[in-house]
């Protein structure tokens, strides 16, 4: 008994005065890092420790410093100190006097991006960590949990998350290695130059898309918290949750958030599983969680857009005066961040417009033809983002159009409501129709057509005429256009001259032969000459 007593004073004075190493190393980087070891440390300076209370100890340790090192970026000297920790750990774990530990050391920690060490739930705002009830069931597999809060910055990115695999292997392939918890981070917030990945030009440089939307997911999080509890495993790592965790991340870490979103941002609720959790119910969490729908259906953009229009009609009508265009900026900047739509007014701007044309839309249908409002406002919803197409252009594409003929607009309204158009793209030929009366008559025909997708083949008429028409459309593919126009001709029954063809089309149709036998005999009997 003696012999283990004198054991365990022998390693205590030898972990004393690592201990004191450590803070003076930890004092020569700052005076806030060696301040914050000696508050850590304490605990192994005053008192005897067991393996598992130094254990535990040197774990927290070792997690403030690597939290550190992403923070203060001195990562040389930072991962000199996470090391020693290392050593020390390593140490202590050798020794068989003590019980039985269920932490690894902090260098396996590390191998494994921090999974390993136990990670206890905290309380916060005055809810206690506490059982999951009732116990939740994935894949017809129960699987109990505990309840509470966790720091982001405690939480460890999953190495294994088939989102990632792509990434994973070409980062494996090109490195030799897998990825650490920051370059996981970088990897979310695709922000690592990885051959192959999407871009998207833009006006001055070409930048990779943010492929995992959490820029988008981390605005929605600023406002309102993390919604969703994330599942993490023992040690921290997740299981289910990598976006909620890498856009609470960007929160804390981007100037595009105050401090009271990024307070939003810095605590998680989550889900943890037991240390009695089998590998068989950690596999049923994984799979029920990635391969079965939530059967969440998101808002459509017409839910979306009007919200937004009536917030913004709403600050309007606060307004004591018609607001400066500076002073509407500012309010969809407000209305912008209130919809956690970003500090880019784009999306704003772009409901706004499309609002403004869908209730023109429904003012007609309703207060002119006499439609029901119910079924007007259906239609909205149904065809709203043919409204984006139809409110482009206001000095000289479509918007300008339509908004300078009522007749016409009211046409393709009435056409929009019919169903008549085929998609969203024809609209951006009504520009071409306006200018050709032919046209126009198509659109007209269609209109009157009660079967919509005979109406359809009016507008796809109505469209082949007026491009038809464009000095580029008419000499593109000219010989292409040649061969198949007398290929039909020739095939052309007898009949069908006597029968089928309209007197003004054989006469424009008799014109114009004449003219290209002009033409074509002038430029023959000059190529002639030439080869002579």
């Amino acid at each position: 008994m003696k012999r283990k007593v004198a054991k365990m004073i022998k390693l205590t004075d030898d972990l004393r005065k690592e201990f004191v190493e450590i803070i003076k190393e930890g004092r020569s980087i700052s005076a806030e890092i060696g301040t914050k070891l000696e508050e850590l440390l304490q605990d192994g300076l005053d008192h005897s420790l067991s393996r598992e209370e130094t254990s535990r100890l040197l774990t927290r340790t070792f997690n403030v410093l690597k939290e550190l090192v992403v923070r203060r970026k001195d990562k040389a000297a930072i991962e000199s100190l996470t090391s020693k920790l290392a050593e020390i750990m390593d140490r202590v774990l050798m020794s068989r006097d003590s019980i039985t530990m269920k932490v690894e050391s902090p260098s396996k920690i590390a191998d494994n991006n921090g999974a390993g060490a136990t990670v206890e739930l905290a309380e916060r705002n005055g809810i206690q960590p506490g059982p999951v009830f009732p116990t939740p069931c994935f894949n017809e597999t129960e699987v109990p949990m505990r309840a509470g809060f966790i720091k982001t910055s405690d939480i460890k990115l999953w190495p294994k998350n088939e989102r990632l695999d792509l990434h994973l292997k070409q980062f494996q392939h090109r490195n030799g290695r897998g990825p650490s918890h920051e370059e996981l981070l970088d990897l979310m917030l695709s922000r690592m130059d990885l051959p192959g990945l999407l871009e998207v030009p833009e006006v001055s440089s070409n930048k990779k898309t943010d492929q995992f939307e959490i820029v988008k997911l981390a605005r929605s999080i600023a406002n309102n918290g993390v919604r969703k509890p994330p599942i993490i495993d023992i040690d921290g790592t997740l299981l289910d949750g990598n976006r909620r965790v890498t856009a609470s991340w960007y929160v804390l870490n981007s100037d595009e958030f105050d401090l009271k979103q990024k307070l939003r941002a810095e605590y998680i609720f989550a889900w943890q599983l037991t240390e009695h959790t089998t590998d068989e119910q950690r596999e049923a969490v994984v799979v029920s969680l990635n391969f079965e729908d939530d059967c969440k259906e998101p808002w459509p953009d017409y839910v979306r857009a009007r919200k937004v229009y009536e917030e913004w009609e709403g600050l309007l009508q606060l307004e004591t005066r018609s607001p400066s265009p500076q002073k509407q900026a500012q309010l969809k900047k407000e209305l912008s961040r209130k919809f956690a739509l970003g500090p880019d007014t784009s999306t704003v701007n772009r409901y706004l417009k499309m609002m403004a044309w869908a209730i023109d839309f429904e003012d007609y249908q309703i207060n002119e033809k006499g439609r029901d409002e119910f079924e007007v406002k259906h239609r909205v919803a149904r065809y709203f983002q043919y409204f984006d197409e139809l409110s482009s252009g206001i000095t000289s594409g479509v918007a300008y159009t339509l908004g300078r003929d009522d007749e016409f607009k009211h046409l393709v309204f009435d056409l929009l409501y019919g169903g008549k158009f085929k998609n969203w793209r024809q609209i951006r030929e009504l520009k071409v129709i306006y200018e050709n009366a032919e046209a126009r008559q198509e659109l007209e025909n269609a209109r009157k057509e009660v079967e919509p997708k005979t109406a359809q083949v009016d507008v796809e008429a109505a469209i082949l005429i007026a491009k038809s028409n464009l000095p580029k459309t008419r000499t593109l593919g000219a010989n292409t256009r040649i061969e198949s126009f007398v290929k039909w001709l020739e095939e052309l029954p007898v009949k069908a001259f006597r029968d089928d063809l309209r007197p003004e089309n054989l006469k424009r149709l008799l014109k114009a032969l004449k003219l290209v036998e002009k033409h074509a005999s002038t430029i023959l009997e000059q190529r002639n000459e030439v080869s002579s």
